[in-house]
């Protein structure tokens, strides 16, 4: 179900013209394996936990390639059970080249048990054919699913203005 649409635009607060709502398209599907997650309480009563990520794989337009084994998502859990999330991690594509994955957002516990999210994405690429990526603004769906605590997967939207 979609929520109502919020009825101003930017020219209610003086901009002589609005850009629009952007256009999303999907841009990669990854899959990421998690190792076993560290979780404690802190001092300053918060949890936070590490989940390792050590591997997976990732698909986009024209690309593929693997996780390499040394990335992890950071998370704090929040008082209503969801987890803040920031993940970083690294790919290489199937050509050789590295891509940096920064992923942040929000992890929610659902009735069945398992976590759905919404993120937002940054990757780093070198200059080359994959500049592209780099070079893009992403938002992201994310599936922790309730019997499987080894892998996490994310769907990245590449948004953009027509």
């Amino acid at each position: 179900m979609k929520p109502e649409a919020f009825s101003c635009d930017m020219t209610s607060l003086g901009a002589a013209t609005t850009l629009g709502e952007p256009l999303m398209r999907k841009a990669c599907v990854i899959r990421a394996d998690i190792g076993p997650a560290l979780e404690f309480e802190t001092a300053q009563g918060h949890v936070r936990a590490m989940f390792p990520i050590i591997g997976g794989e990732a698909r986009g337009d024209g690309w593929s390639g693997r996780i390499l084994p040394g990335g992890a998502d950071f998370a704090l859990r929040l008082p209503d059970g969801s987890y803040a999330i920031e993940a970083r991690y690294c790919l290489e594509l199937e050509d050789g080249t590295p891509v940096m994955v920064l992923n942040a957002g929000k992890m929610a516990l659902q009735p069945d048990g398992s976590y759905h999210g919404r993120t937002r994405a940054s990757l780093e690429t070198p200059d080359g054919p994959h500049r592209a990526l780099g070079d893009a603004v992403y938002f992201g769906t994310a599936l922790a699913e309730a019997n499987d605590p080894d892998h996490v997967y994310i769907e990245l939207w590449e948004a953009f203005t027509s």
